[in-house]
């Protein structure tokens, strides 16, 4: 059987490049003169890109969509896709998708593990009605792992494949909710939690003991803060007469190996305001893989609040930041 290349597609989406959409005809002219080594059937692989959502057909003509322009955005090679797209296909185009229903029904026959890893035994009677069609798109898109007597999926998709089992659902329980909520709140405090000791180390290191004796959370205290821990930027920093000294840090943590994160139009707003200050800085400290028993000593990234580069719309409350 003769698997279509999910790579193959940014050959196709070179050719939007510059132009938002193109004849069919032009573009399968423009496709049959590429030199690639294998031997590509386009219809197909342009049919894939429809089915990813990465383009549109109307009529005779195929347009590149918001998603495909994303995809193009992370190439690196036109042979082979990026760690990145490889995960922005995987969560943004076939994780829930309805082409894809097979492949999903697949992804819920995957039990988590003692240390939070999604795993399938092969003698389960329903793998290999579902493994032959899918295996490739999984694995080619390193989501699917093979091992002896199993196959494991990616650490980094765990987080999604789980949210996607629970709320792909028509119904949701209040018990399935309330542990759902509970969870969260529990990475969260962790994350300030470490946020707070890391703070301190370094003060601690520093012999700043002012700083390492006052630095706090606050997150608790206040939710309309905008931000979680309040911290010292020098020695020579103090609170002020509202209590607030002049680093504040919005914590943000994930259980599993993700790269992403929401920050909401408050902590935006309080954000841009702190960050102007002068001699202040806003900065966002970001935890993942927090579900293993291994304690990180040092946030994953830490990032002034600048770098963000997010323009606020009217009418959102929260905006997605995609690490990568």
């Amino acid at each position: 059987m003769n698997f279509i290349k999910i790579s193959d597609l940014i050959y196709i989406l070179k050719y939007f490049d510059k132009d938002k959409s193109i004849e069919n005809k032009e573009l399968f002219f423009q496709l049959h003169n590429e030199k690639i080594i294998t031997i590509t059937d386009w219809r197909k692989t342009v049919d894939l890109g429809l089915e990813l959502n990465i383009l549109k057909e109307k009529n005779t003509i195929i347009e590149i969509t918001s998603k495909g322009r994303i995809v193009y955005s992370m190439s690196k090679d036109n042979s082979e896709l990026s760690d990145e797209q490889k995960l922005f296909i995987f969560k943004n185009c076939i994780l829930g998708n309805s082409v894809f229903k097979y492949l999903n029904n697949f992804l819920k026959l995957f039990n988590r593990n003692k240390e939070n890893i999604l795993e399938l035994y092969k003698h389960n009677k329903d793998y290999e009605k579902l493994i032959t069609k899918h295996r490739y798109i999984l694995s080619q898109l390193d989501i699917l792992i093979d091992k002896p007597n199993k196959r494991i999926i990616n650490e980094k998709c765990t987080e999604s494949i789980l949210n996607q089992k629970l709320f792909g659902n028509s119904t949701l329980s209040q018990s399935q909710l309330d542990r759902i909520n509970e969870e969260k709140k529990e990475i969260g405090d962790k994350g300030e939690k470490l946020t707070l000791e890391y703070e301190k180390e370094q003060f601690k290191k520093m012999k700043w003991g002012y700083q390492e004796k006052e630095v706090r959370i606050i997150g608790k205290e206040n939710v309309k803060a905008g931000y979680d821990v309040e911290s010292f930027l020098t020695k020579d920093s103090k609170l002020d007469d509202d209590q607030r000294g002049d680093k504040h840090i919005e914590v943000k943590s994930r259980k599993y190996d993700e790269r992403s994160f929401f920050i909401s139009s408050n902590e935006l707003r309080i954000g841009k305001i702190l960050s102007e200050r002068e001699n202040n800085e806003y900065l966002i400290y970001f935890w993942n893989n927090l579900g293993k028993k291994k304690k990180p000593k040092r946030p994953t990234m830490i990032i002034p609040f600048k770098k963000l580069n997010i323009s606020p719309c009217d009418n959102c409350t929260n905006y997605f930041v995609n690490l990568d």
